[in-house]
């Protein structure tokens, strides 16, 4: 069990200047834009503008904060992203391009090699007690919303989280999250691809 202080993420700006990005955490250790397992990042979106190209990546994003993102695919359709809504997934190679409803957003985005790893992304509500079940070969909780977030394994340790905190375990371990008010809580999900 790890836990991913906020303040420790290491934030870049974007080449084109229309945001910034802090990533939560990037498989292998120290690996690239170019040869990730998987990357999890949060990024503070000022501008509208395309959607960098990702070749053989899975994305899953979703907003934390802000009036909304409204996506224009390369399908034609238009998806709009709002604060509670749930995961948006698409895949890295689809021209994207977006536009902020009314004033900035953060968004917090999933991004898998296709060919490694599946990904399943959720956001719960936690009011008391939640049990997140995990027979997972990576499992992360982030709180997204609230003040605090406990959170008990079912081998007996413990942990709390602070706003954007988070826990990362590479082991099928259950957890059982708690909330006296109100959290807002992401879950993310990776397994290794099987062989063909």
């Amino acid at each position: 069990m790890h836990i991913l202080s906020a303040c420790d993420y290491p934030t870049t700006a974007w080449k084109n200047g229309g945001g910034t990005t802090r990533q939560i955490l990037i498989s292998p250790p120290g690996a690239t834009l170019e040869d990730f397992d998987y990357r999890i990042s949060m990024a503070s979106v000022a501008s509208d503008g395309p959607f960098s190209h990702f070749s053989g990546v899975d994305r899953q994003l979703l907003l934390l904060d802000g009036k909304g993102l409204l996506l224009q695919r390369g399908d034609g359709s238009r998806s709009l992203l709002q604060q509670h809504s749930q995961p948006l997934a698409f895949a890295g190679e689809e021209a994207i391009t977006s536009q902020l409803q009314d004033g900035p957003v953060s968004d917090f985005n999933v991004m898998t090699r296709r060919s490694r790893y599946r990904q399943q992304t959720e956001r719960l509500t936690v009011q008391g007690k939640q049990h997140v079940h995990s027979d997972d070969e990576v499992l992360l909780v982030m709180l997204a919303a609230g003040s605090t977030l406990d959170v008990y394994r079912e081998d007996g340790r413990h942990c709390q989280l602070g706003l954007h905190d988070a826990l990362w375990q590479e082991m099928a371990v259950g957890l059982t999250l708690f909330c006296a008010e109100r959290a807002d809580v992401i879950v993310v999900r990776l397994n290794r691809q099987s062989a063909a």
